[in-house]
């Protein structure tokens, strides 16, 4: 079904799917930046833990 758009509104339409297409990218993308900071933090975790025992074996 076509939908007839007015000249003044007619850019707003394709502007408003490219908004929603930058959003789905950006959500895309914040999540892989969420999942890349909750790996490094694991990891810097196990690092910690494994100075911590090290650290206390060499004091005693």
């Amino acid at each position: 079904m076509v939908q007839d758009t007015c000249l003044e509104h007619s850019g707003c339409e394709a502007r408003i799917e490219q908004l929603e297409k930058s959003n789905a990218d950006i959500s895309k993308r914040l999540h892989e930046i969420e999942m890349a900071v909750w790996k490094a933090a694991g990891t810097s975790g196990v690092v910690t833990a494994v100075l911590v025992v090290v650290l206390e074996k060499m004091l005693k």
